[in-house]
C-alpha cells in the first residue's frame, strides 16, 4: 500500500499532488525550485547553486517524512531547462550530495514549468 507524502514546500493550490510516495523500501520524489504560491521560481533561488539547495532542501523534506537521507538516494533523474547551466548544475547537484554518495544521475535537457532552471526525479530506499 502507497503511503503518500505531503512536503509543504512543494505542494501546488491547484492542482494538489504528492510530493513523494514511498511503497515498501523504495520512496520517490520530484522536487523543483517552483513557488507553490506564485507558480514561478522561488525568489531565493537567484543562482543555479541556489536553486539545487533548494530543491536538495524539499528533497530532505520527503526523504525525513519516509524516515530516510540524502545517504539513502538511489538514483536521480535531474533536468535543466538550457544546456549552458548543465556544467554549473553538476557542479552544484555534487556538492549537495553526501561525500562518496552519488546516485546514479542521467541529465536531460527539457521545459521546466514556472521559469525554474532546474528539476529533481529521486528513488531512494531503506537499507
Amino acid at each position: 500500500m502507497p503511503t503518500f507524502i505531503s512536503a509543504e514546500s512543494q505542494n501546488e493550490t491547484h492542482p494538489r499532488r504528492a510530493s513523494g510516495v514511498t511503497v515498501g523500501d523504495f520512496t520517490f520524489a520530484g522536487v523543483s525550485a517552483l513557488d507553490p504560491v506564485t507558480g514561478r521560481r522561488a525568489a531565493s533561488a537567484v543562482t543555479i547553486r541556489d536553486e539545487i539547495r533548494h530543491c536538495f532542501a524539499s528533497l530532505d523534506e520527503v526523504l525525513r517524512q519516509a524516515g530516510l537521507t540524502r545517504s539513502d538516494l538511489l538514483k536521480t533523474t535531474c533536468w535543466v531547462s538550457d544546456d549552458a547551466y548543465r556544467t554549473e548544475f553538476i557542479e552544484a547537484y555534487l556538492a549537495e550530495c553526501v561525500p562518496g554518495v552519488y546516485p546514479a544521475r542521467v541529465t536531460l535537457r527539457a521545459g521546466i514549468p514556472g521559469d525554474c532552471r532546474v528539476a529533481i526525479e529521486a528513488v531512494a530506499a531503506r537499507s
